[in-house]
């Protein structure tokens, strides 16, 4: 495994608003749906950074998970092996998960390589007067009926993220 970075993944998307929030955007093509916030934690980056890159904390902050663990050997870099078990449309989901961009206590990026949907979160740190400001661009392709119903898609893709870092905000703030 090296670590490496590879190419930018992010193609500028067209926007429009998806809620009152002005740093959240979703955007679609006729497969991909793309989203993005924004939060700000009252956390130092290096302690964002640490609970954001542990597989093992996922479940803890993300609602859909049930587990997730590295699954390659070494420390975690580019070209890490991630898998992910999630409840996905009522059902139990396995994905393997690849970390495509990691840059220490600055830039955290995941791609799913297996699983019911292919997806790529970018995860973004910057110090933020005492705390961090964590920006978030996630493009997923919903696959077949997905497809079909890309507004119901987007709407509950945009609710779950946003309340999954919300919940990740108070999990690191309620630390002491």
């Amino acid at each position: 495994m090296t670590c490496a970075m590879p190419p930018p993944i992010w193609p500028a998307p067209t926007t429009r608003t998806c809620s009152k929030r002005t740093a959240e955007r979703l955007t679609s093509s006729a497969a991909v749906v793309r989203f993005e916030l924004s939060v700000e934690i009252a956390r130092p980056v290096h302690e964002v950074w640490e609970y954001l890159i542990d597989p093992e904390n996922v479940p803890e902050w993300q609602a859909s998970a049930l587990s997730s663990h590295q699954i390659s050997d070494g420390e975690m870099c580019v070209g890490t092996h991630l898998q992910d078990e999630r409840r996905f449309l009522g059902r139990r989901a396995r994905s393997e998960v690849e970390v495509t961009e990691f840059e220490p206590e600055r830039l955290f990026t995941l791609h799913g390589i297996s699983g019911p949907v292919r997806f790529t979160v970018r995860h973004q740190l910057e110090r933020s007067g005492d705390g961090t400001h964590l920006q978030i661009e996630a493009e997923a392709d919903p696959g077949g009926i997905g497809r079909l119903m890309r507004p119901v898609v987007e709407h509950a893709a945009a609710h779950e993220i946003r309340k999954d870092f919300d919940r990740l905000k108070e999990t690191l703030e309620a630390r002491t």
